[in-house]
């Protein structure tokens, strides 16, 4: 049985299991996952307590440093540290320094900081402009440095040209513009300001965010801004948390979240689908399919730069990884360990995506990001259309040959394994693995001959 053959029964397998979790997954996740206000650990249980209480004092707050790219990565980073100064009862200070980045993940991370029932402090300590401007204004105390700036959060997306152009549809701008209105409105910041850096791009530094009523207060570092805050009191959910920081944690490194940031990249993700989708073509057009789950591996991280959820992603791996070890397990051989490989791979990058985030559109404060992704995209879209070229001119000249590249019997070959009268072994001929037979004993290296051809076994001899 060829190679082809073998690889089309647990491919089928796995893709049949894969639409029927799918379908399947959404009425779980209804049934099974817990109300998102019972996610917060010690809330539902100890809320009521704080509610007595009237006023808790917090002593100790955990630092932040969030940079880079506002995405998917960021956003479960920041998740995390929420739930976990939830769960510590501690303060969470968000040192912030990012050009922007996503609309959706930038929504999802303000929701997230609106909602908590912890105080979050945002410092823009840099320059932080867009996306990472909104989600500094649903925090319950906004400190900027003096010299950085905020603001220029209008959306864009680039033309074929690669020049930046605003997004003025009414669809996207007015939900965007009312989401952040109600959380300025509701954290006592100005509103207008609000909507100029939407709709305007404005940019105004540290000072004149104080004045204008955007921020609260300035600092030039966050021992600064700690010793300003002291005594601050905020109201949530009717509890006055009073601030008396007088211990700072580091929030560390959190890797999924770099790998999640990472394969968010559209640069990254334009490279991998070319490496997948090429080496899908030249899988299938030279009959080693055996290759198929590792082209289909990059496809689908290429994929999550492109927008598909990450929730989407990761099951898709983790199942076709599972699918693909029980297919190597069953096969065997060479081609088994290849399969198994391939199902490790996506089995555990499935793993190390583990929880998920969602995204939408781009915003970025930076003409060059736009332009170097631009740039690097149309690279890679002239890169596929030269290699596309390519194998489409190679492919025509296949169909130009004669068929005699099917007639295998009398071709050369090169035993694989050893193959005795009763033992059958895997011969590699015109680049192709055969399962062969023999009368003669052949040992594993030797020129072998094709003299006969039954279903998907040849019967070779040795090359006299």
């Amino acid at each position: 049985m060829n190679v082809a053959f073998r690889m089309a029964f647990p491919i089928a397998t796995g893709l049949t299991i894969l639409s029927i979790v799918l379908l399947i997954v959404p009425a779980i996740q209804a049934i099974f996952l817990p109300h998102p206000g019972l996610l917060y650990g010690w809330e539902s249980s100890a809320n009521n307590n704080l509610m007595l209480q009237q006023q808790v004092e917090i002593g100790e707050a955990i630092v932040a440093d969030i940079r880079g790219t506002v995405d998917q990565g960021m956003g479960r980073y920041i998740k995390s540290l929420i739930d976990r100064a939830q769960s510590e009862r501690v303060a969470l200070i968000l040192d912030v320094q990012s050009p922007g980045g996503f609309l959706g993940d930038t929504m999802d991370i303000a929701d997230m900081i609106f909602n908590a029932k912890i105080p979050i402090i945002g410092y823009a300590s840099g320059d932080s402009f867009s996306g990472a401007t909104l989600i500094l204004i649903p925090t319950h105390i906004l400190a900027v440095n003096p010299s950085s700036l905020v603001g220029d959060a209008q959306p864009v997306t680039i033309d074929q040209t690669g020049r930046l152009v605003p997004i003025t549809e009414p669809k996207i701008i007015n939900p965007l513009v009312k989401k952040f209105v109600d959380y300025a409105e509701a954290r006592g910041r100005n509103t207008t300001l609000v909507k100029m850096f939407i709709l305007n791009a404005t940019v105004v530094n540290g000072d004149e965010a104080v004045k204008l009523g955007l921020a609260d207060l300035t600092a030039r570092s966050v021992s600064e801004l700690v010793e300003k805050l002291r005594g601050k009191i905020i109201t949530i959910d009717g509890v006055e948390y009073r601030l008396n920081i007088y211990q700072l944690t580091p929030a560390g490194e959190c890797l999924s979240c770099r790998l999640l940031s990472f394969l968010s990249d559209p640069m990254v993700a334009g490279v991998f689908i070319t490496i997948g989708v090429f080496s899908a073509i030249f899988a299938i057009s030279s009959g080693h399919l055996i290759a198929l789950p590792f082209s289909l591996i990059f496809i689908l991280l290429g994929l999550l730069g492109s927008g598909l959820q990450v929730d989407l992603l990761t099951m898709t791996l983790i199942l076709l990884g599972i699918t693909f070890i029980a297919a190597g397990i069953a096969i065997g051989h060479a081609d088994g360990g290849i399969l198994m490989t391939a199902g490790i791979a996506m089995a555990a990058i499935g793993a190390a995506l583990l929880p998920v985030t969602g995204r939408e559109i781009l915003i970025a404060g930076s003409s060059n990001i736009m332009g170097t992704i631009y740039g690097f995209s149309l690279g890679i879209g002239i890169g596929s259309a030269i290699i596309g070229g390519l194998i489409a001119w190679q492919l025509v000249l296949l169909r130009k040959k004669k068929s005699e590249i099917f007639e295998i019997v009398g071709k050369e070959g090169v035993a694989r394994d050893d193959i005795e009268p009763g033992k059958e072994g895997f011969v590699l001929v015109e680049g192709e693995l055969w399962r062969a037979v023999s009368d003669e004993k052949i040992n594993a290296g030797e020129t072998v001959i094709v003299i006969g051809k039954k279903g998907f076994v040849l019967k070779v001899k040795k090359k006299q």
